[in-house]
């Protein structure tokens, strides 16, 4: 990261101050101040630093992050050279920005932090700030869950908005990357909820009754929807909105 980068020549000052202090005159333990100082300000400032040096700067995937996109990814497929390139700096800086929780595992592997940021950037694709300001953590199980609100449901995502916390279980995540055509792509479906309600507002000429487009698209009924996310509150708009997203079911029309 940039800030640690940053740390580096001022640590070395502050060294130079303590050898200067030690062995010539205590006069320069002004050094040693001014040092521990702007090391202490950079450790503090550092999300802010590093968010403010990458969007000037953007990072890109590592190959194997890029290898995961072309294969599993069909929005990402069919996007052009220049488009995949902005896609890919977005999705490192949508990373940086939110913070990633492992529950249940000692840390969230960097394929299902890409898959869950790629879902992210989709829906916001077009807005200037690609952070979503009401939903900033992001929660991860291997496994689906009960949560405080769902205790007897076995779920595999859930938005807490009191909180600005989003949840999904991994597995279910991957299931949606690798059988689009059996799985809502859960991670789209939270973040279009979260967009809305982040809007304010429904999108401007919502479906009234939203599953008879979704049966036609997919062959999902309300039913099998539900047993995908595992809970019974499903938000029928949302997940129309997060068919859309999938090319899988762009054309696609279930007899």
């Amino acid at each position: 990261m940039f800030a640690r980068l940053l740390l580096i020549p001022f640590v070395l000052f502050t060294l130079a101050g303590l050898y200067l202090s030690w062995e010539v005159s205590s006069d320069f333990s002004w050094f040693i101040i001014i040092g521990v100082m702007v090391v202490a300000a950079i450790h503090v400032f550092s999300p802010q630093i590093n968010w403010w040096w990458y969007t000037r700067h953007p990072k890109d995937l590592d190959p194997a992050m890029k290898a995961f996109l072309e294969r599993f990814d069909l929005y990402y497929q069919q996007l052009g050279p220049i488009a995949k390139t902005k896609f890919r700096h977005r999705i490192s800086l949508f990373q940086l920005g939110n913070e990633f929780m492992p529950q249940g595992w000692e840390s969230v592997p960097e394929d299902i932090q890409v898959l869950i940021a790629s879902a992210a950037v989709k829906v916001r694709l077009h807005e200037e700030d690609l952070l979503y300001a009401n939903c900033e953590k992001i929660v991860v199980y291997p496994m689906p869950f009960p949560t405080p609100l769902h205790p007897h449901e076995w779920h595999s995502s859930e938005w807490f908005a009191e909180d600005g916390v989003v949840l999904f279980a991994a597995e279910t995540l991957m299931k949606g990357v690798m059988k689009p055509a059996r799985q809502l792509d859960l991670a789209v479906y939270e973040y279009c909820r979260i967009q809305n309600a982040l809007k304010g507002s429904q999108p401007s000429s919502p479906t009234t009754d939203p599953w008879p487009e979704i049966k036609a698209r997919t062959g999902w009924d309300e039913e099998a929807v539900q047993k995908m996310v595992g809970i019974q509150a499903v938000d029928g708009q949302a997940v129309l909105e997060a068919i859309r997203f999938q090319p899988l079911f762009q054309t696609h029309v279930v007899a």
